[in-house]
């Protein structure tokens, strides 16, 4: 029963932490997350204005957060959350500094690194995706 449990909390945990973030941080337009996004558009030399970067964070965030809570499609949203944190990280390393917000990235990449592994859904180390499902495949139908 506890094997089923933990990858079901961590599932939980990083939606939760996902939608808390886009809901009250940046579609309610939170003070702290105005002043991030507006230095990551000067960062950008204002291509992309604060309120398309904080918006479209927040969908994003939300779409993957409900991809989480889906069984079906909870890998495709934890892959989708390492890959999202990882970018997160880096913009934290070269943009924004080191803080709260970073440290918190930091914890859902390695939530969603640990509900991959233990549910299967990293491929096995040289090994590309699609030949990991096969071989999985055919060694269940033997």
């Amino acid at each position: 029963m506890s094997k089923r449990l933990l990858p079901q909390a961590i599932r939980l945990l990083v939606s939760s932490n996902l939608l808390y973030a886009a809901i009250f941080l940046k579609f309610a337009g939170a003070p702290g997350s105005v002043a991030l996004f507006e230095h990551m558009s000067q960062a950008v030399h204002g291509l992309v204005s604060q309120p398309v970067f904080r918006l479209g964070s927040g969908l994003f965030e939300t779409v993957v957060a409900v991809l989480l809570l889906i069984p079906k499609t909870a890998r495709s949203g934890a892959r989708a959350t390492v890959l999202w944190m990882t970018a997160v990280l880096l913009s934290h390393i070269f943009v924004l500094g080191y803080g709260w917000f970073f440290v918190d990235a930091l914890m859902v990449m390695l939530l969603a690194v640990i509900y991959l592994s233990l549910t299967g859904g990293l491929p096995h180390r040289g090994e590309p995706e699609m030949a990991a499902t096969m071989s999985a495949a055919q060694t269940h139908k033997q």
